[in-house]
């Protein structure tokens, strides 16, 4: 019996590719298919942190932007009138709190102080004080 044009057989002398079917996904993958859930739930715990921590700065960034741009906005448009003063402190907390935030976790906990023997833990990530579980 001859093999059809839609089936590809793979021989592994023949090429370093393997076909799409094939390939490996990572370590998810590779665990479930090994019969290692633990490890497959592990790294599904690390991918999720990952984006949240993503996530988190991805809006961090968002808000300093906003804040940047509204107060853009004001002295384009109305500070030669001195109108819609609103906008200036709103901007300014927009602009400002997050790399305040972003300052104050990283620099909370030990931060490299004399008193290295006093067991501090490095402070938690920041997707783990902002995002609640």
């Amino acid at each position: 019996m001859l093999p059809t044009a839609a089936r590809t057989h793979h021989h592994p002398g023949s090429s370093s590719e393997a076909p799409a079917g094939v390939k490996d996904d990572g370590a998810l993958v590779g665990d479930l298919k090994r019969g290692n859930p633990p490890a497959a739930a592990a790294g599904r715990e690390e991918a999720v942190v990952v984006v949240a921590e993503a996530a988190v700065d991805v809006c961090l960034a968002a808000a300093a932007v906003a804040g940047a741009a509204l107060l853009a906005w004001w002295a384009v448009a109305f500070h030669p009138s001195y109108a819609h003063l609103w906008m200036v402190p709103v901007g300014l907390v927009l602009a400002c709190t997050p790399p305040l935030v972003c300052l104050a976790l990283r620099c909370s906990g030990d931060c490299g102080g004399k008193g290295g023997s006093t067991g501090a833990r490095p402070p938690p990530p920041l997707a783990a004080v902002v995002v609640q579980k």
